[in-house]
C-alpha cells in the first residue's frame, strides 16, 4: 500500500508547487491522521496552501506529529506513520500547495526541533543514532526527503520561537534547495535572526513569510515587518480565529471574521502589495463549532457548521486582495 502512495507522489514531486498569486492558507493542526470528512471539507473550502502542522524533531532523530507524541511518523529515514494520512494529503495536493510546519519549543520547554538542528548541522559532531551534517545520508536530509517524496510537501516552514540559531536555518535552506523544495519562515516578532536568515538564503528557495499576528505577535504588521527586514518575499499575516484555546471569547488575540476583515484592510493600507493571509488553525475552526459559539456567544460569529465557518474565514482573508 505504501508503495502505491510513493508511486503516486512521484508524479507530484518532480516540480514543486509555486506560490499562489493570491495565497490563502490554513494551518492544519488536529489533522494527523485525521478523517476523510475533515479533509473533504478543507478541500472544498478552496484554500490554496495547506500548512500541515505541527511536526517536531526529537533527539533520537525521529519526526513526530504534534497530534501524536507517542508514535513517530519518520524513523531511520523512512515513513512509519499512518498511510491514510498520505492518501488524504494527496487529495489536498491536487488543488493546494503543501507545506510542513516544523515547530520548536517555547521558552523553558525541553529541547526539540531547532535545538537538534543547531546541534546536528556540524558533521564533525558525534550524536548516538543520528547522522550529523546535511549530506545525503544525514538525518536532517533524510527527514526532509521523506517529507517531499512520501508526504508530497512543496516546502517546510520554520517556526523557531526560542533557539534562533541562524546558521543552522541557513543550512536547512540550502538543503531545501538541493531537494528542489521551498522553505518559508513563520516569525512573530522583528529581530536580527530572521533578517540574517533572509540575507543568506536563496530568494528562490525561501519564497514566503507567514507573520504571526496573534499572541506574542499581537502588534505585528506585515508591511512594517517587510520594511524592517528588507524582505523581497511576500509577507502574509496569520490570524487566530475564535474557538482558539476552546473558548468563544477572544483569547491570545483571536479574532472574529469581521475583525479579520478590518485588520486586512488596515494591513493592506500599509502594504498595498500584500497578496495573501492565513488562519491558525483547523482544530480551532472545529472548536468554534463544537462549543456552539454562534449560540452561546453570538458576538463571536454566526457560523454553526465547519463548512460555513471555513467559508467565512476564507472570505475574511480575501478582504482587500
Amino acid at each position: 500500500m505504501l508503495l502505491s502512495y510513493l508511486t503516486a507522489f512521484s508524479l507530484f514531486c518532480a516540480a514543486q508547487a509555486p506560490l499562489p498569486a493570491k495565497n490563502l492558507s490554513i494551518f492544519g493542526r488536529g489533522m494527523y491522521p485525521g478523517d476523510d470528512s475533515t479533509y473533504a471539507l478543507l478541500q472544498d473550502a478552496g484554500f490554496n496552501t495547506v500548512m500541515l502542522s505541527s511536526f517536531y524533531i526529537h533527539g533520537d532523530g525521529d519526526l513526530y506529529s504534534g497530534d501524536d507524541n507517542k508514535h513517530p511518523v519518520i524513523h531511520n529515514g523512512k515513513w512509519v506513520g499512518d498511510t491514510s494520512y498520505l492518501r488524504r494529503v494527496a487529495a489536498l495536493k491536487k488543488t493546494a500547495r503543501i507545506e510542513i510546519l516544523l515547530e520548536g519549543r517555547w521558552y523553558n520547554q525541553p529541547p526539540n526541533t531547532f535545538d537538534f538542528m543547531r546541534d546536528w548541522i556540524d558533521s564533525t559532531k558525534q550524536v548516538p543514532g543520528v547522522v550529523t551534517g546535511t549530506g545525503d545520508h544525514s538525518t536532517l536530509f533524510q527527514i526532509c526527503k521523506v517529507l517531499k517524496e512520501v508526504v508530497g510537501a512543496d516546502a517546510f516552514c520554520i517556526d523557531d520561537e526560542s533557539v534562533y540559531d541562524s546558521q543552522s536555518v541557513i543550512e536547512m535552506g540550502k538543503l531545501a534547495g538541493r531537494l528542489k523544495m521551498h522553505m518559508t519562515l513563520c516569525p512573530y516578532r522583528v529581530n536580527d535572526f530572521w533578517k540574517t536568515v533572509l540575507q543568506h538564503t536563496d530568494q528562490k528557495v525561501v519564497d514566503a513569510i507567514y507573520l504571526q499576528c496573534y499572541d506574542g505577535g499581537t502588534r505585528a504588521n506585515p508591511g512594517l515587518w517587510k520594511a524592517a527586514t528588507g524582505a523581497v518575499q511576500p509577507v502574509y499575516p496569520i490570524f487566530m480565529c475564535r474557538g482558539a484555546f476552546s473558548t468563544c471569547e477572544s483569547s491570545h488575540n483571536s479574532k472574529t471574521v469581521d475583525e479579520i476583515k478590518s485588520e486586512m484592510l488596515r494591513f493592506k493600507a500599509d502594504y498595498p502589495k500584500m497578496s495573501g493571509a492565513s488562519i491558525w488553525q483547523m482544530a480551532d475552526v472545529k472548536n468554534f463549532v463544537i462549543n456552539n459559539c454562534a449560540v452561546t456567544n453570538p458576538a463571536s460569529g454566526s457560523a454553526k457548521t465547519v463548512k460555513a465557518f471555513l467559508a467565512q474565514i476564507k472570505e475574511s482573508l480575501s478582504t482587500g486582495l
